[in-house]
């Protein structure tokens, strides 16, 4: 079980300064473009090789927050 202060610091390797994490069973979901990081043995694998990517997306290119303008 991860932690309330871990929780409330971890982000999205992806947009670090806007995306919160929110646990959802055994994954981590980034709240702005859902892709679901996974945990093992308890610790949170925030590589985002590793990530599940949500419903429609076939690369992380695909993701919204990868499509803003100047990314």
């Amino acid at each position: 079980m991860l932690s309330e202060d871990l929780l409330s610091i971890l982000r999205c390797p992806l947009n670090p300064s806007q995306a919160r994490l929110v646990l959802e069973g055994e994954h981590l979901t980034c709240a702005q473009c859902r892709l679901r990081f996974p945990i093992k043995d308890g610790f949170p694998v925030l590589i985002v090789e590793e990530a599940e990517l949500p419903a429609g997306c076939e690369s992380t290119s695909d993701l919204p927050c990868q499509k803003r303008e100047g990314n």
